[in-house]
């Protein structure tokens, strides 16, 4: 009997400690909103046993360890208040989240941000943004922990568009980028991969943001597409046509007028994804030199635009953004597809 009841006490111990690990590894998301300061709430990850004071003051201090990082901030630390931090509710059906990745997109004054919140808001969706690195001073299993509750908690996230994407991210040698901030993209690109892996919700994905989840997807980039392919097509702050394609679930070609195959959008880029089939993505749009305009998951749970339909201020770029939105909605009931 002392044998078996060591045995017991053994096993009940053991079973304790892994429950005490699961725990410590385990982070609540808080929803913060500074008055006056930002346009969106960010999103805050705190750890078991940390209080969202405490967890905002690591994300800080964190932050100013990474010198390429505070380089955005122009060496300062984010003037941003510590208050109203409150845990992010169980409901998660008309959540967007916005990948934050310039400072700029926190201030109140984001035309992009604050284009996506007005669409978003008048289709009944709330907007949060994530901070630059969120998981600055987790632990990688804290960081799986996050991940994991943003699929979990976001039925859309937004990868919004920035700076170019540090080449080696893609194995190539830098070339043509600039603005390079590797820190910045590993974080993204591995929270991309956890969205996309845990098909629990939709990718919208926009210029910077389309390049770095193709990166993320095992694409390459063309790194200056006046060098690579040619400057007579303006991509850099001009707007031209797009061929758009059929594809599996037709996002894009659903908007297209009535017997035409082109779409007049806007185009601020100098890098652009090269496609390849047999991938996760299929080719959705081409400018007229070739270069990837959009491209749609083969599974429907997300679409890739080389242009900024937040930044079009047009029924198109609204609309575009509204098929999103009906688009997510329509793959929200669980399903069993995989993305490769």
């Amino acid at each position: 009997m002392g044998k078996i009841r060591f045995l017991a006490i053994a096993i009940i111990s053991s079973l304790l400690g892994i429950a005490s690990a699961h725990a410590a590894g385990e982070v609540t998301l808080y929803q913060w909103l500074a008055t006056g300061h930002m346009s969106a709430p960010l999103i805050l990850p705190v750890k078991s046993g940390e209080t969202p004071e405490a967890a905002a003051e690591r994300y800080f201090s964190n932050l100013e360890k990474h010198p390429d990082l505070m380089e955005l901030f122009q060496g300062q630390r984010p003037a941003i208040r510590v208050e109203n931090l409150t845990p992010l509710s169980l409901e998660r059906e008309n959540r967007a989240l916005l990948i934050a990745n310039l400072p700029k997109d926190y201030g109140m004054n984001s035309q992009r941000v604050n284009n996506f919140k007005r669409i978003f808001k008048q289709a009944g969706h709330i907007s949060y943004l994530l901070p630059i690195n969120a998981n600055l001073g987790l632990t990688l299993e804290e960081t799986r922990s996050m991940f994991n509750k943003i699929s979990e908690s976001f039925p859309m996230m937004v990868a919004m568009g920035g700076d170019d994407v540090e080449p080696s991210m893609y194995k190539k040698d830098n070339y043509h980028s600039r603005n390079t901030v590797p820190t910045r993209d590993q974080f993204e690109i591995s929270l991309i991969k956890s969205y996309v892996a845990a098909e629990k919700g939709f990718l919208l994905a926009v210029c910077r943001g389309s390049q770095i989840t193709s990166v993320a997807l095992g694409y390459k980039l063309l790194q200056d597409v006046p060098v690579q392919v040619g400057p007579e097509l303006p991509h850099g702050n001009d707007w031209h046509e797009i061929k758009v394609n059929k594809t599996t679930h037709g996002i894009l070609a659903s908007l297209l007028p009535q017997g035409s195959d082109k779409l007049f959008v806007n185009s601020l880029h100098h890098q652009a994804v090269q496609f390849k089939p047999g991938g996760p993505l299929e080719l959705a749009a081409t400018a007229a030199d070739g270069v990837t305009e959009a491209t749609e998951f083969k599974n429907g749970r997300g679409i890739l635009l080389q242009f900024h339909p937040e930044l079009m201020e047009n029924e198109l770029g609204d609309k575009i953004l509204y098929k999103v939105l009906k688009q997510k909605t329509k793959v929200m009931p669980p399903s069993c597809s995989k993305v490769f």
